[in-house]
């Protein structure tokens, strides 16, 4: 049976998130003061010490959340000597986590990551206004079903589009606020439980064009490698295969679905029952064990955490 790392999504972010492996492990300071460097700002003290209010804007939380599961990464492969590539056969991240696993995969490296996050934060941030839009997930209900309500309430002109695909039931939309709150209304005539997120954008949804213009901007400084260990893309539900298509995929996750129950199906029908949440939370742990509660699911943050996995595998 194979085994695949994943990498956490934006909202999984808490002050003190990291703090521990910071305080132990010689290699997890040493990601901390990199994506410091990178940055030109103090992330780690916002990290440690918050507000949480400041964590969570956008621009803080992205590269913050990347930082912590890159930690967790070099203290695994430096320490315990674990070349993630001889046991590990896929990488997925939820969203920013994508990032995250071409980080984890060595096709881009930590210092522009960050700066990337950065700048994809602070684009996001700009492209809606906040009090027009929102998000909310339904549950109970196929993605048929929501497709079909979205269609009956839009009117013209709105944006209402699915965000996230996280398990057969369990669905995310984004856009206009009216639009949303429509389809919600009529979600819970139909008995389909649903929950406005407290978001500060709506991501992945068209409003989200600009960020990917500006995006494809940037990425034509950097340099894309083929990954490591094969990152299944958000966007296809399958292996990047070179730096065209990460960087392409990249710049098409911005403002499309997040296919992740897709994704975990694609792994699990080759053989993959294993997921390490590499990373502050359990998140996306939680969102597999609706999928399939017979898959093996670990979180990976602390010290004791860490060394378990390098036990259960070397």
């Amino acid at each position: 049976m194979k085994k695949a790392f994943i990498f956490p999504g934006q909202g999984s972010q808490k002050v003190g998130m990291g703090k521990e492996i910071y305080d132990n492990h010689k290699a997890a300071r040493e990601v901390f003061e990199e994506v410091n460097d990178s940055l030109s700002k103090n992330l780690s003290d916002i990290i440690f010490n918050g507000p949480q209010e400041t964590l969570t804007l956008t621009e803080n939380a992205q590269p913050s959340i990347m930082c912590v599961s890159m930690a967790v990464m070099r203290v695994l492969e430096e320490e315990f000597k674990f070349n993630t590539g001889d046991y590990i056969s896929y990488f997925a991240g939820h969203s920013l986590g994508e990032y995250t696993a071409l980080a984890a995969s060595n096709s881009i490296d930590i210092s522009d990551t960050s700066k990337i996050l950065l700048f994809r934060g602070k684009s996001m941030q700009k492209s809606s206004p906040s009090w027009a839009t929102c998000m909310a997930a339904f549950m109970g209900a196929d993605l048929k079903k929501i497709e079909g309500i979205i269609s009956e309430t839009l009117k013209s002109k709105e944006i209402c589009d699915i965000a996230n695909y996280n398990t057969e039931t369990q669905i995310v939309i984004s856009g206009d606020d009216a639009a949303i709150n429509r389809a919600i209304v009529l979600a819970n005539e139909q008995k389909i439980r649903t929950l406005k997120l407290d978001v500060s954008a709506p991501f992945h949804s068209n409003y989200m064009m600009d960020t990917a213009k500006a995006l494809q901007e940037e990425f034509a400084k950097l340099t894309f490698k083929a990954p490591e260990v094969k990152v299944i893309s958000n966007f296809k539900a399958l292996p990047f295969t070179d730096a065209k298509d990460i960087e392409e995929g990249l710049i098409k996750q911005t403002y499309s679905t997040v296919r992740w129950y897709e994704t975990i199906k694609y792994m699990q029908d080759l053989n993959t029952n294993s997921y390490y949440e590499i990373g502050f939370g359990s998140t996306l742990c939680g969102i597999i064990k609706r999928i399939d509660r017979s898959l093996q699911l670990n979180s990976v943050c602390s010290s004791k955490e860490i060394e378990t996995l390098a036990k259960e595998i070397l």
